[in-house]
Parts: structure tokens; C-alpha cells; sequence
């Protein structure tokens, strides 16, 4: 092997090495974006939702229900998501000073409100995109002194600890 065959071996290793990086750098930029367009998305309904929880009742509660957990869990208290917001209905018929705010994982970023309910999507991709918007959305409505007017219904073990290590006062 001559010296002209190891220079050659060593650019053909070299530019091995520099696609593999490109490739690597790509995989994160678009990890990155993702991550930027639903940080974006759960900052506008955060900023709905705090526009809720502003405008509540000094006596009311602001009520978070982790929507699928509620329809798919272990102790799933609805059999889809219709029932559930039915359900949290007929509890703002009772409860007049409340505010529900039902949260679900799903494909696209969108949010609903009727009268004292809001119903929202986190948008995105991933596991526990729910849980994670709810915690961020605790942290600020804990910052502004408001989380003790916060309820969260879940029957998720680990969220529901985390949530308890959130809204402590």
C-alpha cells in the first residue's frame, strides 16, 4: 500500500466520520424544533388557561383533569372523552364557582372553552405530554401565588406525586 492509498483511506474515514456528524447534528435539530413548536403551542394554552384561573371566583376552584387518564387508566372514571366532559358538565352545574380545564394528549395543538370548561390538545408527540404541560402550567400558577386554587384529578401514581411536590405551599 502505498502512501497515496493511506491518504485516501484517511479522507474516505474522514468524510465516514463527518457524515455520521452531520447526521447526528440533524437528528438534534430536529429534536430541537419539535421541542421549540410545542413549547410554543403550550405556551398559548398556558396563557389561556392562566386567563381562566385569573378570572375565577375567589371561591371557586380551578380544576385540572388529566384527560386520558381519566378515560384510559386503571380506574378510568369515563368510557371516552365525550362522557368525561359531560361529566365535568354536570359538575359546573353543581359546583358554580368552578373552573375545569380537561387536558389530553393528542396529535394537534387546539383548545375549546364552553362557559366554565375548557377542554384542551397538547399537540405534539411523546409520552406524557399532558402530564408535563400540567406540571409547567402548576409552576406558574405556583410563582403567581395561585396554586392553592388548583385541584388536579388523576390516577396516575407518579404524576399525582409530582403534582403533590408542586402545589405544596
Amino acid at each position: 500500500m502505498g502512501s497515496h492509498q493511506i491518504i485516501m483511506d484517511s479522507r474516505v474515514a474522514h468524510v465516514r466520520e463527518l457524515k455520521a456528524e452531520i447526521a447526528r447534528l440533524r437528528a438534534e435539530n430536529t429534536a430541537l424544533r419539535t421541542e421549540n413548536e410545542e413549547l410554543s403551542h403550550h405556551l398559548d394554552l398556558a396563557m389561556l388557561a392562566a386567563e381562566d384561573l385569573r378570572g375565577l371566583s375567589p371561591d371557586g376552584k380551578f380544576i385540572i383533569i388529566d384527560g386520558w387518564n381519566m378515560v384510559l387508566g386503571a380506574e378510568n372514571e369515563a368510557r371516552n372523552p365525550a362522557e368525561l366532559i359531560e361529566q365535568a358538565k354536570r359538575h359546573l352545574g353543581d359546583c358554580p364557582h368552578n373552573f375545569v380545564w380537561i387536558v389530553f394528549d393528542g396529535p394537534r395543538e387546539n383548545s375549546r372553552v364552553e362557559g366554565r370548561l375548557r377542554v384542551s390538545y397538547t399537540g405534539g408527540t411523546g409520552p406524557h405530554r399532558a402530564d408535563k404541560f400540567i406540571c409547567d402550567f402548576l409552576r406558574m400558577a405556583r410563582f403567581r401565588g395561585d396554586i392553592s386554587r388548583i385541584e388536579v384529578k388523576t390516577h396516575d401514581k407518579d404524576f399525582a406525586k409530582e403534582v403533590s411536590r408542586l402545589t405544596r405551599i
